[in-house]
């Protein structure tokens, strides 16, 4: 049996069939290059679909739209706001295609998680272009938002890369619009004023759809820190200083995310399709 029909009945290969050879390499090295162009292809789409039937003005999809996608692609992709990830990434593709020096390899770097490279599309959006060809050669850091480009440091490897995770990309940002304050040698501000929680619903996902349930989502969390953040400024630094969890948040909220990511079911269900042409 072939490791194609092996794969295709969902059965773990013998060892025969997982011999070292060159042929299995290639076999491997052709599985993941045709899920990383169907990947992107997805998204591609996906943020053509967006562009044309989002609304710029009121942000919302037309009614048209709402309709066929309900009809026909709401199993695939669940909620709305979850397809407009799947739209950014596609942002993502196409910029890094047709705008950096050498397409086929920062291609290459891309990640294929529909969830990083969302955060990494915040960051061609929100901290515009230069930072972004920046991430696609270093990962940098700077001292404060003020820090002049001279003064910020840049080491390898590149924050956007194929191995790249949400998480580290979300706290990357983070970091980056919110630089931490260089720590004092005699810290007083030891005295708890109280605690602040955030609702465990944070994780909760569709476990069919992978749709965010729940009561509370990340931007909302996100949200909430920056207006925290802005009750504390230079004016009463001496006097108060809040201790974050955002890392704990964020890798949690990633591995819930991606445990039922919509995005292999997508890609199953596309395999399947084939196999059945080919049977018939």
């Amino acid at each position: 049996m072939t490791i194609a029909k092996t794969l295709t009945h969902h059965r773990i290969p013998g060892r025969s069939e997982v011999a070292l050879t060159n042929e299995l390499a290639k076999g491997i090295r052709d599985r993941f290059n045709k899920d990383r162009e169907n990947r992107f292809q997805i998204y591609l789409i996906a943020a053509g679909l967006r562009k044309r039937y989002l609304n710029k003005r009121t942000k919302e999809y037309s009614d048209e739209f709402r309709e066929w996608f309900d009809k026909h692609l709401k199993k695939l992709f669940g909620s709305l706001p979850n397809f407009t990830k799947y739209a950014s990434a596609g942002d993502v593709v196409a910029y890094v295609a047709a705008n950096t020096s050498d397409p086929d390899k920062y291609l290459d770097q891309l990640p294929l998680s529909v969830g990083t490279l969302y955060e990494i599309s915040q960051i061609l959006t929100g901290n515009g272009e230069d930072i972004f060809k920046l991430c696609l050669q270093y990962t940098a850091k700077r001292k404060s938002k003020n820090s002049p480009k001279h003064e910020w440091t840049t080491k390898r490897p590149p924050l956007i890369n194929a191995h790249q995770t949400e998480s580290k990309v979300r706290i990357w940002r983070h970091l980056w619009d919110n630089p931490p304050e260089k720590k004092k040698r005699t810290d007083k501000r030891t005295l708890l004023m109280g605690q602040l929680f955030v609702s465990g619903e944070l994780f909760d996902f569709d476990k069919k759809t992978g749709d965010k349930k729940g009561c509370v989502d990340f931007p909302q969390v996100d949200d909430l820190y920056e207006r925290i953040r802005s009750l504390l400024t230079e004016a009463n630094d001496l006097q108060f200083k809040f201790e974050e969890n955002y890392e704990y948040l964020s890798d949690g909220y990633e591995k819930r995310r991606n445990r039922y990511d919509p995005a292999a079911r997508i890609l199953n269900l596309s395999s399947a399709k084939k196999t059945r042409r080919k049977r018939k």
